[in-house]
């Protein structure tokens, strides 16, 4: 079969086709297309009044078929807003955003705020091979509030971005200029240590962290407070300090541990990939869990339910602490809400498995 040559008005005609696809197009372009006034198009795109129902679906439908959209700098030149949020993580536990609290609360965080037609961008300190502070970055972007997933301690980057207009939030720390949605360390501290009272554990200890974050000042803290309204001594022996939060921390304090004369029955860890390194370590050096230490961890991360043991550990609402973040941010950038000192605690839930059992009679 032999085909026709192609004539020159022919190969414009499928460019012009082509171009009209993808051609960027505009307000005054659907207006000409459908034979109405810009004005109406703009208000059936906008959902205002004034137009029939009939018109809106018409004109609504067409922008779909061409994929019309928004211009987006004029609509923040026109509104003054950029509907950007930005995020700051300083990887102060060594164990990244791979670690599913932090990713699963920033989901959570990320989810929220799209639906109120918000992005977000991770705050850098290097723009273009420049150093940049915080608040620069976030003034040069126009980022209207910042959510702080995890920082440094003492970050004078930080301190100056709080000390600044634009709102902020976090999960993580405390400052007096910073509203805080952080989940109640101290209560689930009480019901790991509760729980192994009530099965007759009298020797508990406790892995801490270095206390650069609340979170562990407070689950110590709460440690200590429990062991003493229930008149259960705390030895100084039983305390230990993992250098992070990582499993291979974990492990390093269970090789501590199994230089111990005498062990304690039970074993309150400040968090669950802590725990998991710890109880490998026992295990290695030929201890059962929880057949010779029951074991508690913190946070509920989904791998805790498949850990052999499966663990016994405080659950902490990741959903909710991201929610809660997004939704007081929000009211703060839309001056809603000038309570920029607060702290919000969300309540966690004791998740019992068969890292623990009833202490030996």
């Amino acid at each position: 079969m032999t085909l026709k040559p192609v004539e020159v008005k022919d190969y414009c005609a499928i460019i012009m086709s082509v171009w009209r696809v993808f051609m960027k197009k505009t307000i005054y372009d659907i207006a000409k297309e459908l034979k109405v006034a810009p004005s109406t198009v703009s208000k059936a795109l906008n959902n205002s009044t004034g137009i029939s129902e009939k018109t809106r679906k018409k004109i609504q439908a067409y922008a779909d078929q061409v994929r019309y959209y928004p211009n987006a700098n004029a609509s923040k030149l026109k509104t003054k807003k950029t509907y950007s949020i930005g995020v700051i993580y300083s990887d102060v536990s060594n164990v990244g955003l791979e670690h599913s609290f932090f990713s699963s609360i920033l989901q959570s965080f990320k989810s929220f705020v799209e639906c109120e037609g918000y992005e977000i961008t991770f705050v850098i300190t290097n723009l273009a091979n420049r150093k940049i502070s915080y608040l620069d970055y976030c003034l040069q972007k126009g980022i209207e509030g910042v959510y702080i997933v995890s920082s440094v301690p003492n970050d004078p980057h930080l301190d100056e971005l709080l000390q600044s207009n634009i709102p902020c939030v976090t999960t993580d720390i405390y400052y007096n200029n910073l509203l805080t949605v952080i989940s109640d360390n101290k209560q689930g501290a009480y019901e790991a240590v509760r729980y192994f009272h009530d099965l007759g554990h009298r020797n508990i200890g406790h892995i801490t962290e270095t206390h650069d974050l609340a979170a562990a000042k407070e689950r110590y803290e709460g440690f200590i407070e429990t062991m003493e309204k229930l008149d259960c001594p705390v030895n100084n022996d039983y305390l230990f300090t993992a250098s992070s939060y990582s499993y291979e921390a974990g492990y390093a304090v269970g090789e501590q541990f199994l230089t111990l004369s005498e062990y304690p029955s039970a074993m309150f860890v400040v968090s669950d990939i802590v725990a998991m390194g710890f109880i490998k370590a026992l295990k290695d050096g030929g201890l059962k869990v929880p057949d010779d230490v029951s074991v508690i961890g913190f946070d509920d991360i989904p791998f805790a339910k498949h850990f052999e043991p499966s663990l016994t550990t405080i659950n902490q609402d990741t959903k909710v602490l991201g929610e809660r973040a997004a939704y007081k941010l929000l009211q703060m950038m839309n001056n809603e809400s000038e309570n920029i000192r607060d702290v919000e605690k969300i309540p966690v839930s004791l998740k019992i498995r068969d890292s623990v059992r009833s202490a030996k009679q």
